[in-house]
C-alpha cells in the first residue's frame, strides 16, 4: 500500500507543472516605428508545443476569445534565453501551413507564428524562463538583448522615432512619397504603399506563466530563473494540497 501511495505522489509531482500550461494572450499599440514590447515566459519542466502567434497584421480570433481587426503593423518577435542569448527569430508569414490570417488589403499573412522552420529549440522546450521581444519586423532585435534593436543599433535613430514611411533604402516609400515621411507603420511587407496601425496582439501558447514587461529585462540568471521554478511548483502543490 505505501509503495502504491509513493508511486501516486511521484506521478502526481511529475504531472503537477504540466497542469499548468495555459494560453496567454496580449494587446497593444505603439506609437512609434522603433517601439518594443517586452514579455517573459516559463516553463516548469521540459515542453513541447510551445507557440507564438501574432495577429496584428490580419487579425484574427486569439486564444481568450477576443476578435481582433486586421490592420496592424507586420511584426517581428526576436526571442531570448533568461541570460539574454538570442534564439532563431519568428519572422512574419507564410501563409501556408499556419494558423494564420492574410490582410484584406494586401492578400498577405504579415504576421509572426513560432514555431518556424528555422525556430529554436524544435520540438521540446527545456525548462526555465524565456524573454520575447515584439516588434516591427523592419525592426528586428541585431543579436542578443544587449545588442538592441535595428533602428537604434543599424540606423543610429534615437527612440522613439519613425523610419520605414522616409523615402529610398532607409524606408518602404518611392520616390516622391505618397505618405508624410515621418509618419510611423509604413507596411514593409507588401509592395503597396500603405500606411497600418500601431496596434498588436499576442499569445503566448502552452506556457505556465507568461507577463508584460515595461520596458527591456534585465537578462535573468540561470539560478533566478530555478528559483522561479521551484517557487512556481511549491505553490501550485500547496493550493492543491489545501
Amino acid at each position: 500500500m505505501m509503495t502504491l501511495r509513493y508511486a501516486a505522489i511521484v506521478a502526481l509531482a511529475a504531472f503537477a507543472p504540466a497542469a499548468l500550461a495555459s494560453t496567454f494572450s496580449f494587446q497593444g499599440t505603439f506609437t512609434n516605428d522603433t517601439d518594443v514590447q517586452f514579455f517573459t515566459f516559463t516553463l516548469a519542466q521540459d515542453t513541447a508545443n510551445v507557440a507564438l502567434q501574432t495577429f496584428s497584421y490580419g487579425g484574427g480570433v486569439n486564444g481568450a476569445g477576443q476578435t481582433i481587426p486586421s490592420g496592424g503593423f507586420d511584426t517581428h518577435l526576436s526571442l531570448f534565453m533568461s541570460d539574454g542569448t538570442a534564439m532563431n527569430p519568428g519572422s512574419v508569414g507564410p501563409c501556408a501551413g499556419t494558423p494564420l490570417n492574410a490582410d484584406p488589403v494586401t492578400g498577405i499573412c504579415g504576421d509572426v507564428y513560432y514555431p518556424t522552420t528555422l525556430s529554436y529549440p524544435g520540438g521540446e522546450w527545456p525548462a526555465g524562463s524565456y524573454i520575447v521581444a515584439l516588434s516591427l519586423d523592419a525592426n528586428p532585435a541585431v543579436g542578443d538583448l544587449a545588442d538592441g534593436f535595428f533602428a537604434n543599433a543599424v540606423l543610429g535613430l534615437s527612440s522613439p522615432g519613425n523610419f520605414t514611411c522616409q523615402e529610398g533604402p532607409l524606408g518602404f516609400q518611392g520616390n516622391p512619397p505618397s505618405l508624410p515621411t515621418d509618419s510611423p507603420f509604413c507596411d514593409s511587407a507588401s509592395a503597396l504603399t500603405v500606411l497600418r496601425t500601431g496596434n498588436w496582439a499576442l499569445d503566448i501558447i502552452n506556457v505556465d506563466s507568461a507577463s508584460e514587461m515595461n520596458s527591456a529585462p534585465e537578462p535573468l540568471t540561470l539560478a533566478q530563473g530555478m528559483i522561479g521554478l521551484a517557487t512556481l511548483t511549491a505553490l501550485w502543490r500547496r493550493r492543491r494540497a489545501s
